[in-house]
């Protein structure tokens, strides 16, 4: 994995390709319009924080740098101890290690934390299996994968999953799968790929005097008013197969040691 005035300020960001909502908004109403990240870090915070604390071990496998480790603080301010783990070195990486070859005993962490790293792996089924073999019994697995997503970190992206395939990993490693929820519908899918085309936008071949007007007018309308729409007809969805990804907790058996 490879390694002011608020005018002036939102013209300049948008044109630096920055977030106009990062200037503008309140920091969790912003969070909350992150919506290719805002269902992973809820997951984090609702299912896994609450059994995080002193004596507990926790690794976060395929961390990335201190500045991609969105949670680092919370995860840390719950007193638990925390492992990262990532292919590539730099600040915040306590391990470089390769994921599916974790350099650790088995049965040494209570919790593992694994979000958006599956889809960058050659061989899947041998990631989970070994995040797997380090869980001590009853241990937990936090797991989160795209279903629908852009090519992104080239050429390490590999994989997209279905729930029914991650069932697939989970079982054969052993895992009891104890919870699985989308990452959001087909709304929150359709409001994140409208806001992707502003990447699109930025790399077609137009005059500046044509490019910088439809750009701003998109991410206005797309990265911002369609978006707070969508997110809200999101709650609507009954039956979100059409999503962006999946989150997935497994655990453990408290006898037997897979892997």
């Amino acid at each position: 994995m490879q390694c002011g005035h608020y005018r002036g300020r939102a013209v300049h960001a948008l044109f630096m390709n920055k977030s106009l909502g990062s200037l503008l908004l309140p920091d969790s109403f912003h969070e909350r319009m992150q919506v290719e990240r805002w269902h992973v870090h809820e997951f984090i915070r609702k299912e896994a924080m609450p059994l995080m604390k002193p004596g507990i071990k926790v690794l976060d496998a395929g961390s990335g740098r201190e500045q991609e480790q969105y949670l680092r603080k919370e995860l840390l301010a719950t007193g638990a101890t925390l492992h990262t783990c990532d292919f590539c070195e730099g600040p915040g990486v306590d391990f470089v290690a390769d994921v599916s070859d974790l350099p650790f005993e088995a049965a040494s962490y209570d919790i593992v934390l694994s979000t958006q790293v599956l889809e960058h792996v050659m061989d899947p089924q041998k990631v989970v299996s070994e995040m797997a073999r380090v869980l001590k019994p009853g241990g937990k697995l936090f797991l989160t994968t795209p279903q629908s997503s852009p090519l992104h970190n080239l050429p390490w992206n590999f994989f997209n999953f279905t729930n029914l395939g991650l069932r697939l990993l989970f079982d054969t490693a052993g895992l009891k799968v104890v919870k699985e929820q989308a990452q959001g519908g087909h709304f929150t899918l359709l409001a994140y790929q409208l806001h992707w085309t502003l990447n699109v936008l930025r790399g077609l071949s137009l005059p500046g005097v044509l490019k910088k007007p439809l750009i701003l007018f998109w991410q206005a309308c797309f990265g911002f008013l369609f978006k707070v729409i969508l997110i809200r007809l999101d709650r609507c969805d009954p039956d979100p197969l059409n999503t962006q990804g999946w989150n997935f907790l497994g655990e453990k058996p408290e006898s037997g040691n897979p892997a």
